[in-house]
């Protein structure tokens, strides 16, 4: 396809995905990085070469190796890049775009993440320190509903582990709907897996969003690891004891004073397949759906 229309928008060429490869103190991490289609990021005039293939080899066990995220966390970004959906040009080029990023998070002060109770517990507590202004913050406007679309599913290339998605909405954005979706899963008692998907436009009635979950798809689904054979086998005693079980479902926190925009009963916000009534029709939102 030369071109990309509005419905049907023209995104990266997943064909050229690079691939991202990860040796993390034993436990070996793969996943393809499609090629940004927007102008490279410069230094001094000179474009930095990321579009080849990349790899790290990581001590994961030694903080001088990651950055401060918050007071109870580090972390090690892999890789951050942008994609936009082209249409016609000249006449709608631009029909939308998302930003993806992958990360490692180190965790202080939770006592096993491959725990479900704890690492639960560390989410909640994480979201909070992002998305909630907390007690006496000064940003009135930062106004987010959060975890939305809850899901927990395994990949078919990741062995035992079990994955987290949610998406936090942005309630206080002009467009309306700006989505950020995230997918974790603990891979040691301290670490976890963050990979994020941001949407930059909440336009339903164009093909922009089921671009977004092609790609999602895409990067999902060739995530490839191997555990190191002791947390292989410390997880497979965990599920044994019952002691790896996900709830199913979390309560949603949000701000009573938030803008409504269009949304005439707030609790639509978290049906993942909410009816628009301009579009006539019913948008699947989740972001993992099981191939039949």
């Amino acid at each position: 396809m030369l071109f990309g229309t509005t419905k049907n928008p023209k995104g990266p060429d997943l064909n050229k995905a690079v691939p991202v490869r990860c040796n993390l103190s034993g436990t070996r991490l793969l996943f393809l990085k499609p090629l940004r289609n927007t102008p490279k990021p410069q230094i001094k005039g000179k474009d930095i070469e990321a579009d080849l293939p990349l790899s790290f080899d990581i001590n994961i066990y030694s903080s001088d190796n990651f950055m401060r995220v918050e007071e109870r966390s580090w972390g090690l970004c892999f890789v951050e890049e942008e994609y936009k959906y082209k249409g016609i040009p000249l006449y709608n080029p631009d029909v939308g775009g998302m930003v993806f990023s992958a990360s490692l998070r180190k965790a202080c002060d939770y006592s096993n993440l491959l725990l479900a109770s704890h690492y639960e517990a560390w989410l909640q507590d994480d979201m909070n320190a992002y998305f909630s202004p907390g007690e006496g913050s000064p940003f009135d406007e930062w106004m987010d509903q959060y975890p939305l679309f809850w899901q927990v599913f395994s990949l078919p290339k990741t062995q035992c582990l079990q994955w987290i998605a949610y998406a936090v909405q942005k309630l206080n954005c002009e467009r309306g709907d700006q989505t950020t979706y995230f997918v974790r899963s603990a891979i040691t008692s301290e670490h976890e897996l963050v990979f994020s998907f941001k949407t930059l436009t909440d336009d339903y009635d164009s093909g922009a969003f089921e671009l977004f979950k092609k790609i999602v798809r895409f990067i999902l689904i060739n995530i490839e690891i191997n555990l190191a054979p002791s947390l292989m086998s410390e997880i497979r005693e965990l599920e044994e004891k019952g002691e790896r079980n996900f709830s199913e479902r979390k309560n949603i926190i949000r701000f009573d004073d938030a803008p409504r925009h269009e949304f005439s009963n707030y609790d639509l916000l978290d049906d993942p397949n909410l009816y628009f009534a301009k579009l006539g029709k019913t948008v699947d939102r989740r972001l993992w759906v099981e191939e039949s």
